[in-house]
């Protein structure tokens, strides 16, 4: 029987550091993103001289660098040892509405308050007094802030707090995948929230190349990943809305493969191998970020994918088809019985159009041997593990 002791030395050939490869991991320099933190420096610097830093509002797609730029910038702020200031980052999946978000921040800067039990009012009048006490200059950073369910709350909140101070100032740091989130926004909020804005355009080929071989050396042993790997790596990434995250994902996968494998270094057949596996693992990310209705619809796609009594189907060469007017149906289901109405056919089309365009189904029309004309639907990854993850991340089963 394998003890820890045995799992512990068996040290790794190929890596040094994994977590280098990390999207959670904020490097000494970010390559390639020098003017966009001179920008948001710029736009913090004032607490320093005791000032309110402008709300400053980031946004473009994942992978282009947003979060860790943010606390790169909060790092460099905390360096400064500024007893008037303070800075939290926080992720919105986690803290994703107004009661929570407050909470973090009063939790973490004064902890001897209680952390449950206290209403919103309290928690605010809290917020004050602490912030009052010497003038305290607060930033926080919202990460992915189109998940706060009751934002313009927040938001409003957030800003209000300005005007109710005697002494200090909150600053807000908003980040955002979504570029037309704001439209989230009634006009108030999004006057006051995006005092700036800082779109961070996709990396190409060339600046992931540049990402990679910085990030190499910190998670790879010497010598293990070959040059022309870091350069199809970029490639697929560059391809693929250049994302910088998924460029790591892809060594980072290489890397495991060439390790099971029990070889030493990592070339160009590693990354081509390791995108299947790095694709499904990026579309399963991708299905948490999903709206409720759409992740919905794909776990009704899924349970009838992985129920052996369901016969109305068509086969193609070994893969299995579903009508569309049957997924419908156990959509419908689905959502009645969780409490929640189906949306409308025309809305359910819709959801079919962005789930294909996200690779995660594929619509055919059907042909011979079906009688009618209609759509045929196939879920673009194993549905076991689609049922699973939706379970898990979304039903809480």
């Amino acid at each position: 029987m394998p003890e820890f002791k045995d799992v512990l030395s068996s040290s790794s050939t190929i890596f040094v550091n994994k977590q280098a490869l990390s999207p959670h991991f904020v490097p000494d320099q970010l390559p390639f993103r020098e003017g966009e933190l001179r920008r948001m420096m710029e736009a913090v610097a004032p607490v320093l001289k005791g000032q309110k830093a402008k709300n400053l509002f980031l946004y473009g797609k994942t992978g282009t660098g947003k979060s860790s730029s943010a606390k790169y910038v909060l790092e460099k702020l905390e360096a400064e040892k500024n007893p008037h200031v303070s800075a939290l980052y926080m992720n919105c999946r986690v803290f994703d509405s107004r009661y929570r978000v407050l909470q973090k921040i009063i939790t973490t800067f004064h902890p001897k308050f209680a952390r449950t039990g206290y209403s919103f009012a309290v928690l605010y009048e809290k917020l004050l007094d602490w912030m009052e006490e010497d003038g305290k200059q607060v930033v926080v950073v919202l990460d992915e802030i189109d998940m706060v369910k009751d934002l313009d709350n927040l938001v409003y909140t957030m800003t209000r707090a300005n005007d109710d101070l005697r002494k200090g100032n909150l600053s807000i740091l908003g980040v955002s995948n979504k570029v037309d989130f704001k439209q989230r926004l009634d006009a108030r909020s999004r006057s006051s929230l995006c005092e700036e804005e800082l779109v961070f355009q996709p990396y190409n080929a060339e600046q992931l190349s540049g990402i990679l071989k910085v990030r190499v050396p910190m998670a790879f042993a010497p010598n293990v990943v070959h040059d022309s790997a870091i350069h199809l790596a970029s490639a697929i990434a560059a391809s693929e809305n250049g994302d910088a995250r998924y460029a790591l994902l892809l060594l980072l996968r290489a890397g495991e493969l060439v390790e099971n494998e029990k070889r030493t270094t990592v070339v160009d057949k590693d990354v081509e191998n390791s995108r299947k596996a790095a694709e499904e693992e990026k579309a399963f990310e991708i299905i948490g970020t999903l709206p409720e209705q759409q992740q919905l619809l794909l776990y009704a796609l899924a349970t009838l994918a992985t129920d052996v009594t369901y016969k109305r189907l068509v086969e193609d060469g070994g893969e299995k088809l579903y009508f569309s007017g049957e997924v419908y149906e156990r959509y419908a289901t689905v959502t009645k019985k969780l409490g929640k109405p189906p949306r409308t056919m025309r809305w359910y089309r819709e959801y079919l159009k962005e789930l294909e365009a996200l690779g995660l189904v594929n619509m055919v029309q059907s042909g011979k041997g079906v009688r009618g004309h209609t759509t045929l639907i196939k879920l673009g990854y194993e549905a076991a593990r689609v049922r699973t993850i939706i379970e898990t991340k979304v039903l809480g089963e």
